[in-house]
């Protein structure tokens, strides 16, 4: 079922939006509507409009601002791999509802709203010719939030956080839903509001947070990591499949993801009892 609105603008290019978000366009506002969510796909409007609150560098710069009340992030679809020599971003255009941005956005409205812990989609952009297309996202932020793969490299988690992680895998593939990237790097640790971060900057950035976990002097540490929530990131190329066969292979590529990180570095605090922990989340 098709979350997602598409809103052609002139012909060339489509702004993708989810259904009932309160970025849809209004019938009575529409053509002022998308031009405003179209401005927010221009780095150098939003840096003019004085809206952008930090940038990341990954595969691409990625924007952080604030509009309408959200913190959001956009980035650009960059390709992998050696095909990345020949058309770094370039893809093969054949409809808006086949393309890269349709589909993880539509992913992840059908996830956010069946309650799952993964980046609010908001709103993409494609331009295209006759046969490729460049395409951007925008989606909601997550703050206080540290990846799992920073946070071990620091220190230990608790058995019980490694069980929520179990859980947050076992929901997602309860809902059919594929990450057919899933790794360290793509699992959030967000830490409640009283746990405060040392600055403004960073309760914006889920990617670059070296510590959202500091501690009040009211919370001590074990109270602070019972209550972290797991999200879950980068739904691009994931999908929603039949059966259950796949699933076992799905969770065994995010062990390997920890321990070849394990391999990499020292200390990393992850050894078997954390993926038995994870086990028995997945299991409960």
């Amino acid at each position: 079922m098709s979350m997602i609105e598409t809103f052609p603008m002139g012909l060339n290019e489509f702004i993708l939006v989810p259904k009932q978000s309160t970025w849809t366009p209004r019938s009575d506002t529409l053509s002022d509507d998308l031009l405003s969510i179209q401005k927010c796909f221009d780095p150098s409007w939003l840096m003019a409009e004085n809206l952008i609150t930090h940038t990341a560098s990954g595969r691409g710069l990625v924007y952080f601002f604030f509009i309408l009340g959200e913190h959001c992030v956009l980035r650009h679809y960059y390709r992998g791999g050696l095909i990345a020599k020949l058309s770094n971003d370039t893809f093969l255009f054949k409809q808006a509802q086949q393309s890269r941005p349709y589909k993880e956005l539509n992913l992840l409205a059908t996830l956010h709203a069946a309650g799952l812990n993964v980046p609010k989609p908001i709103a993409a952009r494609l331009k295209h010719t006759s046969f490729t297309y460049t395409a951007d996202v925008i989606t909601g932020t997550i703050p206080r939030a540290q990846e799992l793969h920073e946070y071990i490299l620091q220190q230990a988690l608790q058995q019980s956080v490694w069980e929520k992680i179990g859980v947050t895998l076992r929901k997602m593939h309860d809902l059919q839903a594929c990450h057919y990237d899933i790794n360290v790097k793509n699992v959030l640790l967000q830490a409640p509001p009283y746990i405060q971060e040392k600055t403004v900057a960073k309760e914006a950035n889920n990617s670059e947070t070296s510590d959202p976990f500091v501690k009040t002097q009211d919370n001590t540490e074990n109270a602070g990591e019972q209550s972290i929530t797991i999200y879950l990131l980068d739904f691009d190329g994931g999908a929603i499949r039949d059966g259950d066969k796949w699933k076992r292979a799905n969770l065994v590529r995010f062990k390997r993801s920890l321990e070849k990180q394990r391999a990499k570095y020292s200390p990393y605090y992850y050894d078997e009892d954390c993926w038995k922990s994870i086990e028995r989340g997945y299991q409960s």
